[in-house]
């Protein structure tokens, strides 16, 4: 009896830490460390250039998680956000997306991107070195919902050998709206009939925004427009005579722009000395372009509001996702690892660490030194990014097709304002 009551003990014994090791599977990072391969699907937007850099990072990420596959799927900034919701809708999302200010409040209210407030609070992922700037850009409603990879400030790009081949003083931050056209009427004598002085720039969601902010206002308000027809009409009307005194491409080359990526743009190949793009672009629209490029301030209203809002370019982790901890591991890589920073070298503008910052500084080149300039003069005047209701990237969208319709004479610019907000109204309606 005694050895029967023996053995029972001893079986139950090895049995109970039999089950302790098999469900023991998390490492203390909450990865696992299975030999099941997890794969995880990861989408962001770009040119070629940043194809290759977030390539070089997952295969690094890879082979030292040599039980995560990274399956990756990249597009255009101009069909990313149609891309990302068609397929979210269809309940076949990636399970991590990168994301940005202009898009990230439309895919939290459609419910696509999961709270990382139990990630942050397991170590998952760690924000405890990162700039409070950049915190703050990943949330929605107070809830962090995107890891930020960096931050920039919308600036006007500027082919500076054009500049000074025209004889022009190279324009300085805050310049306003009467010197941004005067410095486009003398850019463009000296360009010829094969160039010219800016791209047409109002279906451009972002210039859109900051036009309305320096009027006290913004694109967006609550769950609708924060513009009116009134302002809406004097923005068209603005890039209507901007395209009448020939300085901007006409509407047949511009359309074929917008889903080209940064090596084949025209400010790239010397066709257009002007652009307004994130500052982070600069160094990629510079790997492409023989001439010098430079950044300066988007045009000022002098007696308009002066704060810029703060771009945050972030990663975030799909609501339906099944690899919750594998994405958090993934993002934490890209964010806090030194040998992650060292290939990502701040690619969407001074990174969220601060410890990530010191490593790269050793490799900024020349164009990055204009960038971090340019950001750290501005950021003195800049604000959080206003929020934005639900189907917002489609309105977005909306604004692009618009002008095109302007541009192409298919609308008058009175038509064109009122099919807006009746569009426009319906979409953020649904």
């Amino acid at each position: 009896m005694k050895l029967k009551k023996f053995l029972l003990l001893f079986m139950s014994t090895i049995l109970f830490f039999g089950l302790a090791a098999c469900s023991s599977k998390e490492t203390k990072s909450g990865a696992s460390d299975s030999k099941e391969i997890v794969e995880l699907r990861v989408s962001w937007w770009g040119g070629q250039a940043r194809h290759d850099k977030m390539n070089e990072l997952f295969d690094l990420f890879e082979e030292k998680n040599p039980n995560i596959k990274v399956s990756r799927e990249f597009t255009v900034e101009n069909q990313y956000a149609e891309k990302f919701t068609t397929q979210a809708a269809g309940g076949n999302a990636p399970d991590v997306m990168q994301t940005s200010s202009f898009f990230q409040f439309d895919f939290v209210k459609r419910n696509m991107m999961l709270d990382l407030g139990t990630l942050v609070d397991s170590g998952d992922i760690n924000v405890k070195d990162l700039d409070p700037v950049d915190i703050e850009g990943g949330k929605v409603n107070d809830k962090l919902y995107a890891i930020s990879l960096g931050h920039n400030i919308t600036g006007v790009l500027y082919n500076k050998t054009m500049f000074e081949k025209a004889g022009l003083e190279l324009p300085k931050n805050n310049w306003t709206w009467d010197e941004y056209v005067e410095t486009a009427k003398a850019l463009q004598k000296s360009l010829g009939k094969d160039a010219w002085a800016t791209e047409d720039e109002g279906g451009v969601y972002r210039g859109l925004e900051l036009f309305a902010q320096q009027r006290g206002k913004s694109v967006f308000k609550g769950d609708g427009l924060g513009i009116n027809k009134q302002d809406l009409t004097d923005w068209f009307t603005f890039w209507d005579q901007m395209r009448k005194d020939g300085l901007t491409p006409p509407a047949d080359i511009q359309s074929e722009q917008g889903d080209k990526a940064q090596e084949q743009s025209m400010l790239a190949l010397g066709k257009v000395a002007m652009i307004s793009k994130s500052s982070n672009q600069l160094k990629i629209y510079q790997g492409s372009a023989k001439d010098e490029l430079a950044i300066v301030s988007y045009p000022m209203d002098p007696n308009g509001e002066k704060k810029v809002p703060l771009i945050v370019a972030s990663l975030g982790i799909s609501a339906k996702t099944k690899h919750p901890k594998e994405a958090a591991k993934l993002i934490n890589f890209v964010v806090n690892d030194p040998d992650a920073a060292k290939i990502f070298k701040g690619e969407h503008g001074p990174q969220a660490s601060k410890q990530m910052q010191e490593v790269i500084k050793p490799l900024l080149g020349e164009p990055e030194n204009k960038e971090y300039a340019f950001v750290d003069e501005m950021i003195q005047s800049s604000k959080p990014y206003p929020s934005m209701p639900s189907n917002s990237t489609s309105v977005q969208k909306l604004l692009l097709s618009t002008n095109q319709a302007i541009a192409f004479k298919q609308k008058t610019i009175s038509q064109a304002v009122d099919e807006f907000f009746s569009q426009a109204e319906q979409i953020l309606n649904r």
